[in-house]
């Protein structure tokens, strides 16, 4: 009776990984980024999880939210470890990465790009090409006409700007904007560089019709109540304060 007792709690057992997935009707892997997507001791939090959770919510439905390196998210879509990725801000008519496809259909706004430069040497969108020490996050060099560097910590590269190592700082405003309450970048000065689509990706070899659907209607009923651009911000025009 033991032994029988112990085989049912191990069939028991090798079965909750399969019920715990078929709890989640999809996955969507989530691009790292401050303020938009982090880990914290209570677990992830930002703008983009609570983007997913109201679109469960008026979709009546239920998404695994995993959060990756943006580069690695990418390869991990692709390959069909994730129904999709989410965020990617399309520059122009360029390309998806490889295996992957934009999904137009949701429209999910537009993010501005500012640029971040200090009050002793303001740029624009006009004299920030001529600079020598420009900033971005990865994935973005392709946006600029200039040279451009990788940065892989906001925080720091404002930093730089204050202390005359870098002379400018090109990226979403919602990343670093939060960041300009805090009185050390109070000499931090902002201007207006572009804004473009953000769009979620899809595996370019999978049928990705329930996807869509889901992104599309959960799009469609947070606009009707204002609620996308409440959590997103990405509706709004370009505000010209300074810190």
């Amino acid at each position: 009776m033991v032994r029988l007792t112990a085989m049912a709690l191990v069939l028991v057992g090798s079965l909750c990984p399969a019920v715990a997935a078929e709890a989640y009707d999809r996955i969507a892997s989530v691009g790292e980024s401050p303020i938009s997507a982090e880990t914290g001791p209570d677990g992830d939090h930002g703008m983009l999880v609570d983007l997913l959770r109201a679109l469960d919510r008026v979709t009546h439905s239920s998404t695994k939210i995993v959060l990756r390196p943006f580069a690695r998210s990418f390869i991990e879509t692709a390959a069909g470890h994730a129904d999709f990725h989410i965020p990617f801000i399309q520059n122009d008519g360029s390309p998806a990465p490889e295996g992957l496809v934009y999904l137009t259909d949701a429209d999910f706004g537009e993010v501005q790009f500012v640029i971040y430069s200090s009050k002793l040497s303001p740029l624009n969108a006009e004299t920030v090409v001529h600079a020598k020490a420009v900033e971005t996050e990865p994935g973005h060099l392709s946006f600029f006409p200039f040279p451009v560097t990788e940065t892989h910590c906001v925080p720091c590269s404002l930093d730089k700007i204050l202390l005359g190592r870098t002379d400018a700082l090109i990226v979403s405003s919602d990343i670093v904007d939060p960041l300009l309450n805090k009185p050390q970048y109070k000499d931090i000065h902002r201007a207006f560089y572009k804004a473009y689509p953000v769009r979620a990706l899809v595996p370019a070899n999978a049928d990705s019709t329930a996807v869509r659907r889901y992104l599309t209607e959960g799009v469609k009923r947070l606009k009707e109540t204002g609620e996308l651009w409440t959590i997103t911000k990405h509706q709004a025009v370009y505000s010209d304060w300074q810190p």
